[in-house]
C-alpha cells in the first residue's frame, strides 16, 4: 500500500506512527503561505477594522527551515526524499495524492481552529470529493497522552477529576464524532470529543494520570518501506528565510498597528545571526535529551531568570516542531530512573518534573482542541462554580498605544521586563519565569488586551507550540473561503494558552499578579540576567533592581515601581533603604 505522509508538527522519523503499516511511503512538508502573510488577528483597531500580524515570525521560521532541511537529509539517507512545497496545503496534498496515485494520505492532528478546519476539509476532499479519492489515516503525536485514552464522557471526566464531590449523573448524553467513515483510521479531536474536560490544570492532570497510560515508542522506519522513485517528480527546495519573510516586510500597514518596520528588520537580522544547523537536527536533539536527563535534570534550577548553564531542558523548541515527541521525553526519564535504581538501589524522583511539564503542556494542547475558535476570546471562558468572578477591563488600543510600544521594545523602565524583551527579540526565547513577569505587567498593570501580548510573542518566539483559530466571523468553516477572502488564520499556541492562563481569562481560578522587582530579587539576586541585556553602570546589586535610583538617565517607569514590590519587600525598603543585603554588593 502506498502512503503519503504529510508532516506538520512531527518533523522526525523516530517514534512516528505514520511510517508504519505501509509498504511505499512518500513524505511531504508544506510551508503554508498563509502562515507568512499578514492576516487579521481579531483585535479591533482604531478604524473599525482589525489589527494584522503573521502567524510565523522570523525566529520560528529559521528553526523550522533548519528542521525541514534536516528531515530531508534524513530521508535521503534512507534512499528516499522529502517533497517540499509552498502554498495552500489543501490543494497541494490532494494534487500530490493524485499525481502519485496514493492509496492513503496520513497526518498527525494539530490543535487549533484553523489547523483542525484544514484537516477536516482535506478529509472531505480525499474521502468524498474531487476527481481522485483515497483512504485517510490520522493520529495525534504532539501530546503525551493519546486522545483515545482519555475519557469521552463528561461524567467520567468529573468523577475522576474530583472523586470526593457528589454530582448527579446526566442521562442521554450524546457524544458526536467528526467522521464515522473509516472511523478506526481517523482520530476524533473535535471539541465535542473533549466535552467535560476539566478547566483546571490540576484536575486534568489527575484524570490523565489515572486513565491514560503513556504508550510505547514506535520503531524507526524500515528503509525498505521508504519510496525511492522520484524521477517523475520534482521534490522541491526548502525556501529561505528571506523568501518566507518577504510578505511581512512588504506589508503596507504596520504589524499590530504600531510596530515600526525597523523592529521587524531587527527581528529578522537577529534570527539570521543564529548559527544555522541544516543537518542531524533530530539526532542532536535526542543526544541533548539523554544528556540533560542523565547529567543535569536533577540539579537544574528552573526558577532562575537566566536558565543558561543547563538550568533549563531547552526542549520546548524540539517539542514544538515535533523533532522530539513527549513520549520520547517520558521514556527517557523512566529509563534513567530504572537504571539509577538498578545501580544505586534507590529511586530517582527528582527528575519527575520533566514528565510534569509534559502533562502541563498536554493541558494547553487538549484545551485548545476543546475550545476551538473560542480559545481566542478576549473575555474569560465559562467558569466553574468555584472560580471567583473577577471582572476584567481592558484599555482600548487608542488609549494604550504609547504603553504598548514601550512594552514591546523593552523600554518600560522595569529592568526585569525590559531585559526579558531584549532577550526575546534577540534570541526568540526567554525563561518561563521572565515570561510570566512580562505577561503580568501587560495584563495586570497596564491593563492591555492580553491578545496584543500574545500576538507579539507569537511574532518573536522560536518555540511557540501550535494551537490556533481563524478570525473569520461568519461561522464558515470552509478553508478555501478563508483563503479566498484573505482572512488568514491565527496560528495560536500553548503560548496563547499560557497568556490566557496568566491574564486571568483561562480556566484557572487564581488571579496572578507578579511583583517584578521582588521577583528579580528572588530569581536574579545579583542582577546577572538583567545586566546581560541592559546596560547598568552602578556595581551595586540594588541598581539592577531599582535602577531609577542609581542611574541618572534611567527613564521613568511607565508603572509605579511601588506596585512591583511585595509587602515584605516594601517594609524592608522602608526600614533598610534597600531590598538586597549590602553583602550582595559587587566590588
Amino acid at each position: 500500500m502506498s502512503r503519503l505522509v504529510w508532516h506538520r508538527r512531527d518533523l522526525r522519523l523516530a517514534d512516528n506512527e505514520l511510517y508504519h503499516n505501509a509498504s511505499r511511503i512518500y513524505s511531504v512538508f508544506v510551508f503554508d503561505s498563509s502562515d507568512y502573510s499578514p492576516r487579521q488577528t481579531g483585535i479591533p483597531d482604531d478604524h473599525g477594522g482589525q489589527l494584522r500580524s503573521v502567524s510565523h515570525g522570523p525566529h520560528f521560521s529559521r528553526r523550522l527551515i533548519d528542521a525541514v532541511h534536516s528531515l530531508k537529509k534524513d530521508l535521503r539517507s534512507l534512499g528516499g526524499d522529502l517533497i517540499v512545497r509552498t502554498g495552500n496545503p489543501l490543494r497541494i496534498i490532494s494534487q500530490l495524492a493524485q499525481d502519485l496515485q496514493i492509496n492513503e494520505v496520513s497526518w498527525s492532528e494539530v490543535p487549533g481552529y484553523y489547523e483542525c478546519t484544514l484537516s477536516d476539509e482535506l478529509k472531505k476532499v480525499l474521502l468524498f470529493g474531487g476527481s481522485y479519492r483515497c483512504k485517510v489515516f490520522t493520529t495525534c503525536s504532539l501530546t503525551l497522552a493519546h486522545p483515545d485514552d482519555l475519557p469521552s464522557d463528561p461524567d467520567v471526566w468529573h468523577r475522576l477529576a474530583r472523586p470526593n464531590e457528589k454530582r448527579r449523573t446526566r442521562t442521554g448524553t450524546k457524544h458526536f464524532t467528526s467522521y464515522t467513515v473509516a472511523a478506526p483510521n481517523i482520530i476524533d479531536v473535535s471539541p465535542s470529543r473533549f466535552e467535560g474536560m476539566p478547566t483546571i490544570m490540576g484536575d486534568f492532570r489527575r484524570v490523565a494520570r489515572s486513565v491514560a497510560r503513556v504508550r510505547e515508542l514506535f520503531d524507526n522506519p524500515n528503509p525498505q518501506n521508504i519510496a525511492k522513485d522520484f524521477t517523475a517528480l520534482e521534490t522541491g527546495e526548502v525556501p529561505t528565510l528571506e523568501e518566507l519573510t518577504k510578505p511581512l516586510l512588504e506589508s503596507t500597514s504596520p504589524m499590530l498597528g504600531i510596530l515600526p518596520n525597523q523592529l521587524i528588520l531587527n527581528l529578522i537580522k537577529a534570527s539570521n545571526a543564529i548559527p544555522h544547523n541544516n543537518g542531524m537536527v533530530e539526532e542532536l536533539c535526542i543526544r541533548h535529551l539523554k544528556d540533560f536527563v542523565s547529567n543535569h535534570a536533577i540539579t537544574a534550577d528552573r526558577n532562575l531568570c537566566d536558565v543558561t548553564n543547563n538550568n533549563s531542558s531547552k526542549l520546548s523548541l524540539p517539542l514544538t516542531l515535533g523533532i522530539l515527541s513527549p513520549r520520547q521525553v517520558y521514556h527517557c526519564v523512566k529509563d534513567e530512573q530504572r537504571q539509577h535504581e538498578e545501580t544505586h538501589g534507590c529511586s530517582l524522583s527528582d527528575i519527575n518534573w520533566l514528565i510534569s511539564h509534559m502533562e502541563m503542556r498536554d493541558y494547553f494542547l487538549f484545551n485548545c482542541f476543546r475550545e476551538g475558535r473560542s480559545a481566542y476570546d478576549l473575555h474569560p471562558k465559562k467558569k466553574p462554580p468555584y472560580k471567583l468572578d473577577i471582572p476584567r477591563e481592558w484599555l482600548p488600543l487608542s488609549e494604550s498605544k504609547y504603553k504598548l510600544i514601550k512594552w514591546v521594545v523593552g523600554e518600560t523602565g522595569l529592568p526585569l521586563v525590559d531585559a526579558g524583551m531584549k532577550e526575546l527579540i534577540t534570541t526568540g526565547y526567554t525563561s518561563n519565569r521572565v515570561r510570566q513577569n512580562m505577561v503580568s505587567v501587560l495584563t495586570k498593570d497596564l491593563k492591555l488586551d492580553w491578545r496584543l501580548g500574545a500576538e507579539w510573542y507569537q511574532l518573536c518566539l522560536e518555540d511557540h507550540c501550535v494551537a490556533g483559530k481563524s478570525t473569520k466571523t461568519d461561522g464558515s468553516s470552509d478553508i478555501s473561503m478563508l483563503l479566498m477572502h484573505n482572512v488568514y488564520p491565527v496560528s495560536m499556541t500553548a503560548n496563547f494558552g499560557n497568556w490566557a492562563y496568566f491574564a486571568g481569562v483561562g480556566g484557572d481560578p487564581k488571579n496572578r499578579h507578579f511583583r517584578t522587582v521582588s521577583q528579580a530579587y528572588a530569581y536574579d539576586p545579583y542582577g546577572n540576567y538583567v545586566r546581560k541585556w541592559i546596560k547598568i553602570s552602578s556595581n551595586d546589586t540594588e541598581a539592577a533592581l531599582r535602577p531609577w535610583v542609581f542611574e541618572r538617565n534611567w527613564p521613568t517607569p511607565i508603572v509605579d515601581p511601588d506596585t512591583q514590590l511585595t509587602y515584605q519587600d516594601k517594609v524592608k525598603l522602608d526600614t533598610l533603604g534597600r531590598i538586597s543585603p549590602a553583602a550582595l554588593n559587587k566590588s
